[in-house]
């Protein structure tokens, strides 16, 4: 019996990581600023969201920031080097608009979260 709830937990275990959706966030110069690319991410409440964070960039700053203080996400990107942040996106964050930008940086153009309830219909 114990060999089968173990197998069942393996099983249920894979099935929460299998559920995690990849978000790839690159710097991407548009004239002379700096923007985080895509500008624009939805995502669900309760949904679990990996973050690739990616700074490939030649010249300017060797470093780049990504700052989502709604999720309490601020980490260092280093070019060449990506960054990967996992983090379950709140069931009680309110449906809105949340910026996603560059904390060291703050005069690049920031990307922006929008969290939408899985009822909200397009």
């Amino acid at each position: 019996m114990k060999y089968y709830l173990l197998v069942l937990g393996l099983v249920l275990n894979s099935a929460v990581f299998a559920a995690t959706r990849e978000i790839v966030m690159e710097t991407q110069k548009v004239d002379d600023a700096v923007h985080w690319r895509p500008e624009k991410v939805e995502v669900t409440p309760g949904e679990t969201v990996k973050f690739v964070v990616k700074h490939d960039l030649e010249g300017g700053f060797d470093f780049h920031g990504f700052f989502v203080p709604q999720l309490k996400i601020q980490k260092q990107v280093n070019r060449h080097k990506a960054e990967e942040v996992t983090v379950k996106i709140p069931k009680h964050m309110k449906e809105g608009e949340y910026p996603m930008g560059c904390h060291f940086h703050p005069k690049h153009v920031a990307a922006t979260l929008i969290v939408k309830s899985k009822t909200t219909k397009n």
